[in-house]
């Protein structure tokens, strides 16, 4: 069981990067910014920061958030 989810959480991190890749490679290409990575977009201006890491490390907030939403969903029914 536990090497199996050693292996999600790989292959999830690993898809992380590549997604942070495809989106980089997007913007700097001039095809523009879709909205779903305008938030990143905006703070890597804001703070100049590079654009890639910020897009990583907003998706990864967004991996946090979504594991705290499901631990409290599984605490609700388990009850």
């Amino acid at each position: 069981m536990k090497k199996q989810v050693f292996y999600r959480i790989l292959f999830y991190a690993a898809g992380l990067l590549v997604l942070a890749l495809g989106l980089t490679l997007n913007t700097k290409t001039g095809l523009g910014v879709s909205p779903i990575i305008s938030v990143a977009y905006s703070i890597s201006q804001i703070f100049d920061h590079n654009f890639g890491n910020m897009t990583l490390a907003l998706y990864s907030v967004f991996v946090v958030i979504e594991i705290i939403l499901h631990l409290i969903r599984d605490r609700r029914y388990r009850t």
